[in-house]
């Protein structure tokens, strides 16, 4: 077993990496909490892999509990969805002092955190997240976002799990696409923070080796993400350096309506850190041959490093972000495999490194 910790003052919590976790989570979280009443928040196809194993060991630890299922797409981070929950919720009776469960990726992750920071005004929540994706990323950091009609990710807030439960053995269950896509996220961790990291996909040429290695990766992006969280609770400063390939990569899902179908998001990330490194590269703002390691690793991955999104599309929608400030933004660069930074650049720049 393996504990990370995160310093967060009365908000601190510990992420656990842990093979076999499900089958002892019910005395864990007895242990944490001391909730009476659970319920586990998951979706369709995660159910029935890991579902009844969790609500067995909460029930053995004397925890009664609910299961409740929301549709496995992106399209169920949303208000209505969040409703449908509220009222299972109180239809099972889930008091104030009660815990909720997220068991599933990304999606359940943020569904349950937005209830969680809203439900009775604020209640308990863990993440146990059953993606690589999700496991090295978003259920580390409290950072819980919804879709409106309006737009992507336009509501939401920070509100911090009690723990994060990590099971890797839960990686073998997954297709290769959604594998490798949460390697992509590792591998842009490794770009920007660990060399050594890095390299661990440079050595592996297998997905049995990279298996094999998983516990390994999976520490380490946690270790890299508990100290941004720490020293950059909301995102707003240092922590954006680990949005290296994001900038591209989030306008491309945008481009693609977020169809995972088209385009996952690791995948995205993957051409967005590729072009952002090659035009760096060729400004000499990231050492020569840094573009070419990274492309190995991303074609062992089968992650691709192009896309068919015309650039001056690509370069309107990065125009449009969030992120743009008085015409200029903050763009996560790699200076060397291993080694990141922060680059201030205007729209302008930003479209030269779709080209």
């Amino acid at each position: 077993m393996e504990k990370i910790h995160i310093n967060l003052g009365k908000d601190s919590y510990d992420i656990v990496i842990d093979s076999g976790l499900i089958r002892h989570a019910g005395d864990a979280v007895s242990s944490l909490t001391g909730a009476h009443d659970a319920a586990i928040i998951t979706e369709d196809g995660i159910d029935r892999l890991y579902g009844m194993d969790l609500v067995k060991s909460l029930e053995s630890a004397g925890i009664r509990t609910q299961m409740i299922v929301v549709p496995s797409s992106e399209k169920s981070r949303s208000l209505s969805i969040v409703n449908r929950v509220y009222g299972a919720l109180v239809d099972f009776g889930l008091p104030s002092d009660g815990v909720l469960i997220a068991l599933g990726g990304r999606v359940v992750g943020d569904i349950t955190g937005f209830v969680a920071a809203t439900y009775h005004r604020g209640i308990a929540y863990i993440q146990f997240p059953t993606s690589v994706l999700s496991q090295i990323g978003s259920a580390i950091g409290g950072k819980i976002t919804l879709d409106i009609t309006a737009g992507k990710n336009l509501v939401g807030a920070f509100y911090q799990p009690r723990a994060v439960y990590i099971d890797p053995g839960m990686a073998k269950t997954l297709p290769r696409k959604y594998l490798h896509n949460g390697m992509g996220e590792a591998v842009k961790l490794g770009c920007v923070c660990d060399k050594e990291l890095f390299e661990l996909f440079e050595k592996a040429n297998s997905d049995i080796e990279l298996l094999r290695v998983l516990p390994e990766i999976i520490r380490r992006c946690c270790t890299i993400k508990a100290h941004y969280v720490e020293i950059d609770p909301t995102g707003k400063k240092e922590r954006r350096l680990l949005d290296f390939g994001h900038t591209i990569g989030g306008a491309i899902e945008r481009c693609c309506r977020y169809d995972d179908k088209t385009i996952t998001h690791g995948e995205a990330t993957a051409i967005g850190m590729y072009l952002v490194t090659k035009r760096a590269e060729l400004l000499g703002l990231t050492t020569r041959g840094a573009t070419s390691r990274l492309e190995y690793v991303l074609k062992s991955l089968a992650l691709p490093t192009e896309t068919h999104i015309a650039p001056e599309i690509l370069a309107a929608d990065m125009a449009k972000s969030k992120h743009v400030k008085e015409g200029k933004l903050q763009l996560a660069l790699m200076k060397e495999i291993g080694q990141g930074f922060l680059k201030e650049v205007t729209v302008e720049e930003l479209a030269k490194y779709v080209k």
